[in-house]
Parts: C-alpha cells; structure tokens; sequence
C-alpha cells in the first residue's frame, strides 16, 4: 500500500489552512523544494543548466537567406483594398433610384445623386436581387435581402401557429437600385431596364455585361420588369431631379 503521506515521490499536501490570513506567515505547500528568489533580486533564469548565458556582446543575425526582407522606406502601412475579384468600378458618382413594386410592376418613385465612384459586386446571394441593363449589357446588379419579405418570431407564450416563427410575404414594397451616372441622359434613360429577379442558384463569380438569365449556372425567376425610364412620365417630385442630373451629364466636357 502507497505512503498516504507521500504522492508522486513528494510530501502530501495536508493540513492546510481552511481560511486566508492576511497577516500569517507563507504557507509552505513543498518545502522540499528550492525557494523562489526575492522580488527585484531575480539574477539568471535558466531553462537548462547545461546551456551557456546569453550576455551583451552575443551576435545579432543579420539579414540574410532565411529571414523575411524588412519594407522599403517610406512604405507605411496602406489600408487594405477590395480585391478585383470581388468588386468592379463602374463610374464616378451614380444615381440611387427608389423602386416601387406593386402587383409585378415597377415604377420610379425617387432619386438622389451621390458621389465617388459606384462599386458593383460580382456576384449575388440567393433570394431578390436587381440588375440594370442598357441594350441588353447588364450595367450593374446587386443583391436586396428580405425585400418583401416581413419577419415573424416565436413566442413560446402563444399556442399554435400564431407562436411560430413564419414568414409574410409584402403584396409591394420598396427597394433601392444604384446606376452610373453617366447613363442619366436623354439618350441612354429610355435605354433603361430595370429587372427583379428571384435568384434560387448562383455561381461565386458572375460574367460581366451579360444579363443573369443567360449566364451558365444561373438559375433565377424573373420577377418583375421596368422597361426604359421616361422622365415626361415620372411622378412630379422626381422629374426635377432627373432634368437637373441630365443638365448636368450634358454640361461635362
């Protein structure tokens, strides 16, 4: 029968204090054992016995085949950038448009002009997702997540379905479509077309200029069509703002 006194070779670790004592002495768990060095008086630490100290005049490694190439002068460090892959810059500045849809139509209903330059990604997710084509090029094209679409929750307080988590679907709703403004013109806007799709299969990159339905590995459910975009026939609060951004696409040099 093992030593109840002893465990692993060292004394057992018994008749410890059940409570802190502020003001008692060091409790001792392995007096057999070395004790540590005074705070501040700490010499050499040693990983090894039969390794040498390092001291001041050790040699530094300098640069060479097995270690990484320091940054050249002056390259601090630049914020990371969207890669190519991902994102395609269309155009400085671009227009956002308010869509309207009601009982599969579309309709313009609002417009804002925003600076800098219009990011369109190259891919989309599944569910709703717009595209703009200009004589059949697809221009631009973005996903809209839970349009349509109003959220219920689970309540565990409400008996029967009335307490599941389900869904509604909106008869209409509203959505926001982003175009360069380079098209805004008298020329291009009838040009136009604007298309909901119901995206049910998708690629992780998607082909430039050509339109969603003709592109391999899609699989998409054409929802609703805006074909061309006629300002004498916009709502009387948007006009404006297409008569001042086609005034404006007229003046540039």
């Amino acid at each position: 029968m093992p030593d109840p006194d002893k465990t692993n070779g060292s004394p057992q670790r018994s008749a410890l204090p059940l409570h802190q004592n502020l003001t008692g002495a060091a409790v001792m768990i392995a007096p057999h054992l070395p004790t540590m060095e005074n705070v501040g008086q700490v010499r050499t630490v040693l990983k090894s016995s039969e390794l040498p100290l390092m001291d001041a005049t050790a040699p530094v490694h300098e640069q060479g085949g097995a270690f990484m190439s320091g940054a050249p002068p002056g390259s601090g460090a630049a914020p990371q950038q969207p890669k190519q892959s991902q994102t395609t810059a269309l155009a400085e500045g671009y227009v956002r448009l308010e869509i309207h849809y009601e009982a599969y139509h579309l309709s313009v209903i609002g417009a804002k002009e925003v600076a800098g330059p219009l990011i369109s990604p190259t891919s989309v997710i599944h569910g709703m997702a717009y595209e703009v084509l200009i004589d059949g090029q697809q221009v631009t094209l973005g996903s809209i997540p839970d349009v349509g679409v109003r959220r219920a929750f689970a309540n565990r307080d409400v008996p029967g379905r009335e307490g599941k988590h389900y869904f509604i679907k909106e008869q209409s709703f509203n959505f926001y479509v982003r175009m360069p403004m380079v098209h805004v013109t008298a020329a291009s806007l009838p040009k136009v077309t604007v298309v909901l799709h119901n995206v049910e299969e998708t690629p992780d990159r998607l082909a430039n200029i050509v339109p969603l339905q003709q592109q391999r590995g899609v699989k998409t459910e054409e929802i609703a069509r805006l074909p061309g975009i006629r300002v004498e026939q916009l709502p009387p609060t948007v006009r404006p703002v297409f008569e001042q951004l086609m005034n404006e696409n007229r003046l540039k040099p």
